[in-house]
């Protein structure tokens, strides 16, 4: 078997493993709640060939599949869980960024009604005048 053909199974093969159900889960609901794993997924491979008097092509690879984290919905709101060691601050960060992005629309909410309030108090004042 050539090198070629060996990288072509080989890579058909992880296209197959490697897929996005692979790294997000499918959905698990639970009352109001619907939960979604999220995986890492690593892949390590090498092939080799040689042509001449007598061919030779060999290959090795591995995958590694780490659970990582749940996504945790319910309503509007959604939650990152990290599982293990992945407690970082990027994962602290991930699972604050909900609670920061309502407060932030809140924020703008209101300054589009000042705004709009001191707007519609201004047009008066010049239909008075």
């Amino acid at each position: 078997m050539s090198v070629e053909s060996i990288a072509e199974t080989l890579l058909e093969k992880l296209k197959d493993i490697a897929n996005t159900e692979t790294v997000v889960g499918e959905p698990i609901r639970s009352g109001e709640s619907t939960v979604i794993p999220v995986s890492r997924l690593s892949v390590g491979m090498g092939m080799g060939g040689h042509t001449g008097k007598g061919d030779t092509a060999s290959s090795g690879g591995g995958l590694r599949i780490d659970p990582i984290a749940f996504l945790v919905l319910k309503g509007n709101d959604v939650r990152v869980l990290p599982i293990g060691k992945e407690n970082s601050a990027l994962a602290k960060i991930a699972d604050l960024t909900p609670d920061v992005i309502n407060f932030l629309l809140k924020k703008v909410k209101e300054k589009k009604k000042s705004d709009s309030a001191e707007q519609n108090q201004s047009d008066e004042k010049e239909l008075e005048q």
